[in-house]
């Protein structure tokens, strides 16, 4: 009413929207599922729409923090706005404006989960800022982690379309992704690794140790994701015999080689 009439209503008091867009992500969040009838009921889709082109930062920020909250609570009223959502979400993967960043890619990952394959016309929108920001030098430990667990997650729905471009992130994901425990965003994002080295296993060659060590990081995967890191274990040493295997493996910390003739039998 404001942007239409501005002599006629004052400009909204942006702390409001914030703290309600913030307010119905607390919702989202403790009653999951429940949030369902109460999104039915209302127009807040549209509000969302409009509050993630907000020009303020911060709306921006609580905007697309709603927007994950409501993808994992009640994804079937997002999903017939996905095609009008997703180029505001690549827009928004600008790390000048950390917080905002963190957000959408966060929400892209939650997004991709939910998608499955269907993600694919939309991998063009994100995938090349995605890439960008995981090689920034000095990009902060959460958008760092983020980003690489949204790049495994879009790998793990859509790794033909990702899989040709694992060299130029292999490296700064595996090392981003090494210092976190164990759960299940590191899981998806991992799986997503494995299919994309199954898709282009030259991709990981140059950098492998990397990979190696980022293996070694997890302290109890499940099982098929255990097996899956010893298929591309016991397939690159194959590939390279066991001579250059053995030296390549002298490279390894001792802690690292430890564990991984222990977990692995490489």
């Amino acid at each position: 009413m404001y942007s239409q009439h501005p002599e006629q209503y004052e400009a909204p008091d942006k702390d409001f929207m914030i703290v309600a867009l913030d307010l119905l992500s607390g919702l989202a969040e403790g009653l999951g599922g429940h949030v369902d009838q109460l999104v039915a009921r209302s127009n807040i889709m549209t509000l969302l729409f409009q509050c993630m082109q907000d020009t303020m930062p911060e709306v921006r920020q609580s905007s697309f923090a709603l927007l994950g909250d409501l993808t994992k609570a009640c994804f079937p009223h997002v999903k017939p706005c996905i095609a009008e959502f997703m180029p505001i979400l690549g827009t928004n993967l600008n790390p000048e404006f950390i917080s905002v960043c963190n957000n959408a890619t966060w929400a892209i990952g939650e997004i991709c989960m939910q998608m499955g394959a269907e993600m694919q016309p939309y991998v063009g929108l994100v995938l090349n800022n995605l890439v960008e920001i995981i090689n920034r030098p000095n990009t902060p430990k959460t958008l760092l982690e983020n980003t690489a667990i949204t790049i495994g997650r879009l790998g793990y729905v859509c790794p033909q379309e990702v899989a040709p471009m694992l060299q130029q992130f292999i490296r700064p994901w595996c090392t981003s992704l090494r210092n976190i425990r164990d759960n299940e965003e590191k899981d998806s994002a991992f799986r997503g690794i494995c299919m994309m080295i199954g898709v282009n296993p030259g991709g990981v060659v140059q950098d492998f140790i990397f990979f190696c060590d980022a293996v070694a990081s997890w302290v109890s995967p499940k099982d098929d994701l255990r097996d899956m890191f010893y298929k591309i274990l016991h397939g690159f040493k194959d590939q390279v015999g066991e001579e250059n295997w053995q030296q390549f493996s002298e490279q390894f910390p001792p802690l690292l080689k430890e564990r991984l003739s222990a977990c692995y039998g490489v």
